[in-house]
C-alpha cells in the first residue's frame, strides 16, 4: 500500500507538472489605430518552437511551454510586440505601425531582417502610398524616395515615365531601371515603331498597381550587382500580393477621378492680336493700318485651348480574392481601367487579372505559381511633339478663326491669318489616327525543397509573352496628306527564365550568423517585327493598308539573344553589430563580340551597429548603422545583338543576295560602373525619428558609343566600348512619428538628393546632338547649346544677341553652352495625419537645378518675321502686355516687328529655370466604424476624396516644368532632355472613391 501511495503521489504531481508546462493561452490581434481584428499574424512562445497564426477575426490559440515568459507577435510592416505571460489564459495584443528593426526585407534573390543590410535600398509599401489614378505605379513613387528622380514626360494616357536612380549613367544604352517582378525580369522596353515625334507608350502600364504588395529598390552597387551585367542603373524588385492564412477575403477598390489641364499660357484675343501687328508694322515704317485686312467684325474670339482641352473622365474598379489554409495559399484578381485623356483624342483602356498560388506538399516541398494576363489599348494623337501636333498647332492658332466653317467643315489654317499652324488642332485630334494595341502574359512556376532545416533548393520557371501592334492613319485631304498615309506595324516578343538558386541560413552559437545563396539562371529572347506604309486612301473610313494604292515600304525581321548568369552571395553577423555581405556575378551575353562575352561583376559592403558596443551609452540613440560599399554592375540595354550580321535583303538586279549588314567588333562588351558608397542610418527615440545619410560616387566607363572607321571596310561606324560618365552626390532622408497619441497621430518624412552629373571622356568631344544640345566632357549628359540672348536694348528695343566669334552676324555659329537640362537636386515631403477614423495626406514634390528650352513659346513669342505678309503666328498675352514700347523701357519682350532681327529660334530667350514645388497628392480618407459596417455584412469600408498635382509654385512659363519632349529612344532620354516643344502638361485630378472588405 505505501508503494501505491508514492506511485499515486507521483502521477498526481506529474500532471500537475505536465499541466503547467503546456498551458493553452487565447487571444485576439487587434490593429491599433482601427481596432480591426488582424488576420495572419504571428504568434510565437519564446524559447520554443511553439506558434501560430491569427484566424479571419484576429483571434489565436497557443500552447506554452514552461521556459516561456512571453509571447511575441509579428506582422510584415507593423511594430512587433512582446507580451509578458501572467497568470492569465486570454490577452488582447495591439499592433502598431512603426520601424522595426527585425522586420524582412526583400533583396535579390531573397530577404534579410533591416537590421542585417549593409548596403543601400529602400523598400516601400503600397498601403502606405495615396492612391495613384495614374496608369502606372512609377507615378506615387515621385518624391517618395531619395536618389531616385521619376518625372511624367506627358500627361498622355499611359505615356512612358522616365526613372533614373542615382544619375543618368549612359549615352545610347538604357539608363532606365532593371524592373524585377516576383522575380521574373519585366520587359520595361518600349517597342513602338511610331516613336517618332510622339510620346511613347509605357509598357510597365500594363501591370495593375493594386496588385502590387511592396517595392524595394537597389540603389548602390553592392545590392545591384546580384545582377550583374543588368544592374548598372539600378533595381527595382516588385512583389505582388499572394494568399494569407485564414478565411477568404473579398476587397473591392473602386474610383472615380475628373482631370483637367493645370496650366496654359494665355493668348492674346482678337483685337489684340490684330492690334500688335499693327503695332510691328509701325515699327516697321509699313503705317499703323498695315494689318488691317483682319477682319474682327465677325466677333470671332477662339480661345483654342478650350477646344483641344477637356475633363477627362477616369474609371477603375479592382477586386481581389485571398485566403488559404496551412496548406494552400491564394491570391487572385481582376482589374478594369479606364482613362479618358485631358486632350481630345487621347485615352487608355486596361484589362487584366493575376492569380498567385503557394502550396506546401509536406515538411520539405513547397510549391507555387503566378500568371497573370493583360490587354491594354493606347489611343494617342499623331505628332505629338512636332509641327503636326495638336498642342503645337493650338498655340499658333490664329484667334480670328473659328474651328469650324458654316457648312460644318474644319477650318484649314491656311486660308487665315497666321502661317505657323499647319492644320486644324481639332481635326488632328478627331481625324488622324494612332491607335495601338498591347497584349501581355506573364508566369512563372518555383519548386522550393528544404533539403535540411537550413538548406533549401529553390527552381523556377518563367516565360513572358508580349505583344504590340499599332495602326496610324492620315485621312486623304488633310494638309499633312492629300491622299491619305498609313502605317501598320507588329512587335512580338516572348522571354523564358530558368532559375536555380541554393539557399543556406545557419545561427551558430549566440554570436554567428551566416547566409550564403549560389545560383544559375538561363534566359533567352526572341521578337518577331513588322513594318508596313502604304500611301492613297479613296475613303477615310478605312486605315488598312491593302486599301492603299501604293505600299511604299514593308519589311520584317527578327532578333534573339540569350543569357547565363552564375552568382553566388554570403552574408554573416557577429554578435549582432558587425555586418559583411560579397556577392560576385557572371553573366555571358550573346549580344557582345565573341572575345568579350563574359563579364564579371563584383561587389561588397560592411556594416557597424555602434549603438550596440558597450561603450556606446546614450540612451536617446536606438539604432547607429554605419556602412559603405563598393561594387561594380554593367549594362547590356543595347538595342540589338551587337555581333556581325548579314543582310538577306542584298537583291541585285532581280536576284537575291546575302551581304553584310552590321560591322562586328569581337571585343565589345559591357558598360561597366564602378560605384562607392558611404552611408549612416540613425534612430532615435526607440526610432521614432530616423535619418539616413548617403554619399555615393559612380563612375561608369566602356560606354557603348558609335566610332567612325574607314570606309575601307564598307561601313561608316561601328559600335566600341569608349566614354565614361560621372555621377555623385547625397542623399539624405528623414522620417518621423512626429505625434503619437491615442487618437491623433502625425508622421512626417523629407528626402533630398544632390546630383553632380557630368561626361568625363567622349571620343567626339564637342559632337552637337539633335536642334540645341551638346556632348561635351565636363557637362551634363543633357547639356543645352543655344544662341545667348542678352536681352532688349532700352534705347530702340531690339534684340540683343552674343556674337561670340565677332563676324557681325548671328547664327547657329554662335551657339555656346548655356546649362544643363539634368536636375542637380530633387525630393520630396510626405505627411501623415491621423485622427480616431480620419486619416489626411498632404505630398510634396520638388526638382530644379536645372534648365528647360521652351521652344514652344519661339511659337506664340517669336513675333519678328512674316511669310508673305501674313503674321507668324498668334502671341501671348505675355508679350502683348509686356513688349518694348518706348525708348528707356526695360522689359524681356523685344519690340514688335515684321522683320527677320527680332527672331532667334535656338537662343536662351526661352530658356527658363526648371525649378518647381508640387503639391502631389492631397488625400482625406474615413474609416467607418466596425460596429457599423459590420451590420452591413461588411469587414472594413473605408470612404477618400483626392487631389493630385493641385498646385505646382514654378516660374516655368509654359505647361509644366516636368514635362520633356524628346522621349522616344533611351538615347533621347539621355541626352536630349530639357525641351518643351508643344508637349502636352501634366493634369489636375479629382478622385472619389472606397474600399472595401468581405
Amino acid at each position: 500500500m505505501k508503494f501505491n501511495s508514492s506511485i499515486t503521489l507521483f502521477l498526481v504531481l506529474f500532471c500537475c507538472i505536465s499541466t503547467y508546462a503546456q498551458k493553452t493561452i487565447t487571444g485576439t490581434v487587434l490593429e491599433k489605430e482601427s481596432n480591426q481584428p488582424m488576420v495572419g499574424v504571428n504568434i510565437i512562445a519564446t524559447n520554443s518552437n511553439n506558434s501560430t497564426v491569427t484566424d479571419f477575426d484576429g483571434k489565436f490559440k497557443l500552447e506554452i511551454p514552461a521556459n516561456s515568459t512571453t509571447i511575441e507577435a509579428s506582422y510584415v510592416g507593423l511594430k512587433t510586440v512582446k507580451i509578458p505571460l501572467t497568470n492569465n489564459s486570454n490577452y488582447t495584443v495591439y499592433l502598431k505601425q512603426g520601424q522595426d528593426l527585425d522586420e524582412v526585407v526583400i533583396i535579390g534573390y531573397g530577404t534579410q531582417a533591416k537590421k542585417d543590410v549593409s548596403s543601400s535600398i529602400q523598400t516601400i509599401k503600397t498601403k502606405d502610398l495615396p492612391q495613384s489614378t495614374s496608369s502606372s505605379f512609377e507615378n506615387a513613387l515621385q518624391g517618395q524616395t531619395p536618389g531616385v528622380n521619376i518625372s511624367s514626360s506627358s500627361a498622355t494616357p499611359g505615356s512612358a515615365i522616365n526613372i533614373n536612380i542615382r544619375g543618368i549613367s549612359s549615352i545610347s544604352a538604357s539608363s532606365q531601371p532593371l524592373f524585377i517582378i516576383d522575380g521574373v525580369p519585366l520587359v520595361s522596353r518600349n517597342n513602338s515603331s511610331l516613336n517618332a515625334n510622339i510620346q511613347p507608350v509605357n509598357p510597365l502600364a500594363d501591370i495593375n498597381p493594386s496588385d502590387i504588395e511592396s517595392l524595394t529598390i537597389l540603389k548602390d552597387a553592392a545590392a545591384a550587382a546580384i545582377y550583374g551585367s543588368r544592374g548598372a542603373n539600378g533595381v527595382i524588385l516588385i512583389t505582388t500580393k499572394r494568399g494569407k492564412l485564414g478565411k477568404s477575403t473579398f476587397d473591392v477598390n473602386y474610383y472615380t477621378a475628373l482631370s483637367e489641364i493645370t496650366n496654359y499660357p494665355k493668348m492674346a484675343s482678337s483685337e489684340n492680336f490684330k492690334s500688335f501687328f499693327n503695332t510691328a508694322a509701325e515699327f516697321d515704317g509699313l503705317g499703323k493700318d498695315y494689318f488691317d485686312w483682319i477682319d474682327t467684325s465677325k466677333g470671332v474670339n477662339t480661345n483654342i485651348f478650350e477646344e483641344i482641352f477637356r475633363v477627362g473622365i477616369t474609371q477603375n474598379l479592382d477586386i481581389s480574392l485571398k485566403g488559404g489554409s496551412e496548406k494552400t495559399k491564394f491570391f487572385v484578381s481582376g482589374n478594369y481601367y479606364n482613362q479618358e485623356g485631358i486632350q481630345i483624342g487621347q485615352g487608355f483602356k486596361r484589362l487584366s487579372t493575376r492569380v498567385n498560388l503557394d502550396h506546401e506538399i509536406n515538411d520539405a516541398f513547397r510549391i507555387g505559381t503566378t500568371f497573370f494576363v493583360n490587354r491594354s489599348n493606347h489611343q494617342r494623337t499623331i505628332g505629338e511633339n512636332d509641327e503636326y501636333g495638336v498642342v503645337i498647332n493650338a498655340q499658333g492658332w490664329d484667334p480670328t478663326a473659328p474651328i469650324y466653317q458654316e457648312n460644318g467643315d474644319y477650318t484649314n489654317p491656311f486660308k487665315y491669318n497666321t502661317w505657323w499652324p499647319l492644320e486644324n488642332p481639332v481635326l488632328i485630334a478627331n481625324q488622324y489616327k494612332n491607335t495601338s494595341q498591347s497584349t501581355r502574359l506573364q508566369g512563372s512556376n518555383f519548386v522550393e525543397w528544404k533539403i535540411i532545416p537550413d538548406l533549401k533548393f529553390k527552381t523556377a520557371l518563367s516565360l513572358e509573352y508580349s505583344n504590340f501592334v499599332e495602326d496610324s492613319f492620315v485621312p486623304p485631304g488633310t494638309n499633312k496628306s492629300k491622299t491619305g498615309e498609313a502605317i501598320y506595324a507588329t512587335y512580338e516578343e516572348t522571354s523564358w527564365q530558368m532559375e536555380n538558386t541554393l539557399n543556406y541560413t545557419k545561427k551558430f552559437g549566440k554570436k554567428h550568423d551566416f547566409g550564403a545563396i549560389l545560383g544559375w539562371t538561363l534566359q533567352e529572347t526572341k521578337a518577331k517585327f513588322s513594318d508596313q506604309s502604304g500611301v492613297g486612301f479613296a475613303t477615310n473610313n478605312s486605315s488598312s493598308i491593302s486599301a492603299a494604292s501604293t505600299i511604299i515600304a514593308s519589311s520584317s525581321g527578327k532578333n534573339q539573344y540569350g543569357l547565363q548568369s552564375f552568382f553566388g552571395r554570403a552574408n554573416y553577423v557577429y554578435n549582432d553589430k558587425y555586418i559583411a555581405s560579397f556577392t560576385l556575378r557572371a553573366d555571358g551575353s550573346s549580344r557582345f563580340g565573341e572575345n568579350n562575352q563574359y563579364g564579371y561583376f563584383p561587389s561588397g559592403s560592411l556594416a557597424w551597429r555602434v549603438n550596440k558596443e558597450g561603450f556606446f551609452k546614450i540612451n536617446a540613440i536606438s539604432d547607429f548603422k554605419i556602412r559603405t560599399s563598393y561594387g561594380v554592375t554593367g549594362n547590356q540595354e543595347i538595342s540589338s545583338n551587337w555581333t556581325g550580321t548579314y543582310t538577306l535583303n542584298a537583291n541585285y538586279n532581280g536576284t537575291p543576295g546575302i551581304a553584310p549588314n552590321r560591322l562586328e567588333n569581337p571585343d565589345l562588351g559591357w558598360e561597366k560602373t564602378k560605384q562607392f558608397n558611404i552611408g549612416v542610418d540613425l534612430g532615435l527615440f526607440k526610432n521614432r525619428i530616423n535619418l539616413t545619410v548617403d554619399y555615393f560616387n559612380k563612375q561608369t566607363d566602356d560606354l557603348l558609343l558609335q566610332s567612325k572607321v574607314s570606309g575601307l571596310t564598307g561601313f561608316g561606324n561601328v559600335f566600341q566600348n569608349i566614354g565614361a560618365i560621372e555621377n555623385k552626390g547625397f542623399e539624405f532622408s528623414l522620417n518621423a512619428s512626429i505625434i503619437n497619441g491615442e487618437n491623433f497621430k502625425w508622421n512626417s518624412g523629407f528626402n533630398l538628393s544632390l546630383l553632380n552629373n557630368k561626361i568625363t571622356s567622349l571620343l567626339n568631344d564637342g559632337e552637337i546632338m539633335g536642334r540645341n544640345h551638346i556632348l561635351k566632357e565636363g557637362q551634363a549628359t543633357s547639356t543645352l547649346y543655344l544662341i545667348k540672348f542678352l536681352g532688349v536694348n532700352p534705347q530702340n528695343g531690339d534684340a540683343l544677341f552674343d556674337d561670340i566669334n565677332k563676324d557681325g552676324i548671328i547664327n547657329f555659329d554662335d551657339r555656346q553652352i548655356v546649362g544643363g537640362a539634368v536636375p542637380t537636386y530633387f525630393g520630396g515631403w510626405t505627411n501623415n495625419v491621423t485622427y480616431k477614423n480620419f486619416t489626411l495626406t498632404a505630398n510634396f514634390q520638388f526638382s530644379g537645378g536645372n534648365k528647360i528650352f521652351n521652344q514652344s513659346r519661339h511659337v506664340y513669342e517669336n513675333f519678328g518675321l512674316t511669310k508673305s505678309d501674313i503674321p507668324y503666328a498668334n502671341i501671348s498675352q505675355r508679350v502683348y502686355d509686356n513688349y518694348w514700347r518706348e525708348p528707356g523701357q526695360i522689359t524681356d519682350v523685344p519690340r514688335p516687328s515684321t522683320g527677320s532681327t527680332q527672331m532667334q529660334r535656338f537662343s536662351t530667350q526661352f530658356l527658363e529655370d526648371g525649378d518647381y514645388v508640387r503639391l502631389k497628392t492631397l488625400s482625406l480618407a474615413y474609416k467607418l466604424p466596425s460596429t457599423f459596417i459590420k451590420t452591413i455584412g461588411l469587414n472594413n469600408l473605408s470612404l477618400y476624396v483626392q487631389a493630385q498635382n493641385l498646385f505646382t509654385i514654378t516660374d516655368y512659363l509654359g505647361f509644366d516644368p516636368e514635362i520633356s519632349t524628346n522621349t522616344a529612344s533611351q538615347e533621347d532620354l539621355n541626352i536630349l532632355q530639357g525641351e518643351d516643344f508643344g508637349t502636352l502638361g501634366q493634369a489636375r485630378t479629382f478622385t472619389i472613391g472606397l474600399n472595401t472588405t468581405f
